[in-house]
């Protein structure tokens, strides 16, 4: 997607033209969801998420006009309404929804190939496994910069955007986050495969 297109987006939904709203979900809610659902562990709730978002393109007002680029912007507004209802939950509930979220990681953090032997399959969907659990383990703040970095494939003025850190904080909090995830998935040998 170009960056006129984006900026023309922008431009409308500063303007307050509604039907910009319908282009940027177009555009951006399958990615948006995909993001809430790793953020909060549960489809639903990523969904009302989403809509929420879309919701807050509607309701513009000087104190919430977009800023930056409308990609960061709009994962800025995804991140603190998922961090809002992450505080909302109960922590066992929290626990109950990241035993059940490993549907939400599967596909896009190693893409298994089918012609693959089954032992092959087999070994990489582990590692999927446990590249889900070292991420999931992780402190929210570094958890989400590599579901926004990694996974979403937000460029790294985005993430800063998003989560509202300067450029160099947020290299900071990335190269932080990636050795943690070094040192935690250490184990996994790819020689094996």
């Amino acid at each position: 997607m170009s960056s006129d297109v984006t900026e023309e987006l922008m431009v409308r939904l500063q303007a307050g033209d509604e039907s910009a709203i319908t282009e940027i979900n177009r555009l951006f809610g399958i990615e948006l969801r995909a993001f809430c659902q790793r953020m909060v562990y549960n489809e639903s709730l990523a969904e009302d998420i989403v809509q929420e978002v879309l919701m807050t393109c509607c309701r513009l007002d000087a104190a919430t006009q977009p800023t930056g680029s409308l990609r960061g912007w709009l994962y800025r507004v995804a991140r603190n309404k998922s961090i809002d209802e992450l505080r909302k939950m109960h922590p066992k509930a929290r626990l109950s929804a990241l035993q059940s979220s490993r549907h939400a990681w599967m596909n896009p953090a190693i893409p298994i190939d089918a012609l693959t032997t089954p032992a092959g399959r087999a070994v990489k969907q582990d590692r999927v496994r446990r590249v889900q659990l070292a991420i999931d383990a992780m402190e929210d703040a570094l958890r989400e910069v590599v579901i926004l970095y990694f996974f979403q494939g937000l460029s790294r003025t985005e993430v800063s955007e998003a989560i509202g850190l300067t450029l160099s904080g947020t290299k900071a909090r990335i190269a932080k986050a990636t050795r943690m995830l070094r040192q935690k998935l250490r184990s996994l040998d790819d020689s094996s495969l």
